[in-house]
């Protein structure tokens, strides 16, 4: 196949796209160790090109469409809504993306637009963003190093990490395998 410009550098948006689907067709649990891999290993600017393309959205969209299942609900509270909005910086035209995730009765659910007042926004760069959801960056670094911005309720901030089960941590509560464990 010969070479197209396609005004990105040589970074072809259609094939991260192709590759992007093909690990989506496997198993959540590929997908992640996939995901988490192509993170870690792939140069920055590879991952700026990306998150400058066309494929920005469906990379943001599948993170946005896991993240439900990365969340322990049970750290909010019965009965308690939460609402923290993601605003991912970085976009080729200057715009933001911006998401919610939502925990509602003990349960999670995502969102493109601001449905319910946020306690927590949280602002960071696409690239940073992928670090971060792939467990390739730590988040308390990136937040005294200024690569993460939090505005609201500190409270909230403070359960982040409780809240999410994040990519190569261990769960100490996943006792039966499917990280629904409890340690009550």
């Amino acid at each position: 196949m010969p070479f197209v410009s396609n005004g990105f550098g040589g970074f072809d948006p259609q094939r991260a796209m192709e590759q992007i689907k093909r690990l989506a067709g496997d198993a959540p649990a590929h997908l992640q160790g996939g995901f988490e891999r192509l993170v870690r290993d792939s140069p920055p600017g590879r991952l700026e090109q990306l998150m400058r393309s066309p494929a920005r959205r469906p990379v943001l969209d599948g993170i946005f469409w896991q993240m439900p299942k990365q969340v322990d609900a049970s750290v909010v509270g019965d009965g308690s809504t939460l609402a923290i909005k993601w605003v991912v910086t970085g976009r080729a035209d200057g715009r933001n993306d911006v998401y919610q995730l939502v925990i509602e009765d003990g349960r999670a659910r995502t969102e493109r637009a601001e449905t319910v007042e946020a306690r927590l926004t949280v602002t960071l760069d696409g690239v940073e963003f992928l670090k971060l959801a792939s467990g390739n960056s730590d988040p308390m670094q990136a937040y005294f190093t200024g690569r993460i911005q939090l505005s609201g309720d500190i409270m909230v901030a403070a359960k982040l990490a409780q809240m999410f089960r994040m990519p190569g941590a261990p769960n100490p509560d996943a006792g039966n395998g499917n990280g629904t464990g409890s340690s009550q």
